[in-house]
């Protein structure tokens, strides 16, 4: 049997992977470019293999067409916007994803932004290199109100994480998790509430239709003068347009984000000439430790489907 490796260096971090579905009998093929794979390019490396590792390539009817042996993948991360669900069940395609194994990672990412565009590290940073020594004033997080919008795994471990700072913490998800928000000493509150009362707000929802440009004009008029914004979801989640505008104008306080509308970012993108801006390139879940567990885990997604077992987070 073989196995494509869609994720960058998996040979070398996801090494648990390697090693496990190697001792299974998989032959593997990793991917060879160096970037992420574009359609033709996987259309030409998955004609002849039983089993993906995938990662954020586009999983469409004509990337499954071409793959008449596929029979599972196992998508690295939690987001499923790069698959075409429908598409893989008309071809009898098994995808289970890694739901909670970058939860940490992530987490932790997501706080360092909201540390950075608080405290205004980026721009000292530049000015210091540059020769400038800056007196630069900012506020205190404790006694201000941070919002959560998404608290699934990664959303609890951003609260437990910013716990120990002395905010008030609130949270909107769609499905909410009373157990856990009590337990973490968070409150649910609407979507409307969860806008206009943050100070600060990180987004970890996944990207469907109803999440789709959820930060755009319209919410952002409705939130505090000066907001700090952290998105480590989804890059669509926010309308970089509208982002960029509340940059401009002092409404949006300030903006970190490990993920954009198009990946790699055009050089061009609007939100680069702002100051109160910080970003890093979509690598939040790139902890050693994550992405050794990623190798375990999709690993392990293969091998329970090949040995007729039910593969952990079956998606489709």
């Amino acid at each position: 049997m073989k196995a494509l490796c869609c994720l960058l260096n998996y040979e070398k971090y996801c090494w648990p992977g390697v090693q496990a579905l190697r001792e299974y009998g998989f032959e593997l093929k990793m991917n060879p470019h160096g970037r992420k794979y574009t359609q033709e390019e996987l259309i030409e490396d998955i004609k002849d293999v039983d089993a993906v590792v995938a990662d954020n390539e586009p999983w469409t009817e004509a990337s499954f067409a071409a793959a008449p042996k596929l029979k599972v993948i196992a998508k690295v991360g939690t987001g499923m916007d790069n698959f075409d669900l429908d598409a893989a069940k008309r071809h009898g395609v098994v995808i289970a994803n890694c739901a909670g194994v970058n939860a940490n990672s992530v987490a932790e990412h997501a706080v360092a932004h909201l540390l950075s565009v608080v405290k205004k590290i980026p721009q000292q940073v530049y000015a210091v290199q540059e020769g400038g020594w800056p007196r630069v004033i900012t506020h205190e997080m404790a006694g201000r109100t941070l919002g959560i919008l998404g608290f699934g795994n990664i959303g609890q471990a951003v609260a437990e994480k910013m716990s120990g700072f002395d905010l008030n913490i609130i949270a909107w998800d769609k499905y909410p998790n009373a157990e856990a928000a009590a337990a973490l000493g968070v409150e649910f509150v609407s979507f409307e509430e969860i806008i206009s009362r943050s100070d600060y707000m990180t987004l970890s929802v996944p990207l469907f239709p109803d999440t789709y440009h959820m930060i755009n004009d319209e919410t952002i008029a409705k939130m505090k003068d000066g907001v700090c914004i952290v998105n480590t979801a989804r890059g669509k989640v926010a309308d970089e347009a509208a982002v960029a505008r509340g940059l401009a104008s002092g409404k949006i306080g300030g903006y970190g984000t490990d993920v954009f509308e198009d990946e790699p970012p055009r050089a061009d993108n609007p939100l680069f000439q702002y100051d109160d801006y910080c970003c890093t390139p979509h690598i939040s879940g790139d902890a050693y430790e994550c992405m050794a567990n990623y190798g375990r885990a999709t690993s392990q997604i293969i091998i329970d489907f090949f040995e007729g077992r039910e593969p952990k987070n079956r998606q489709v």
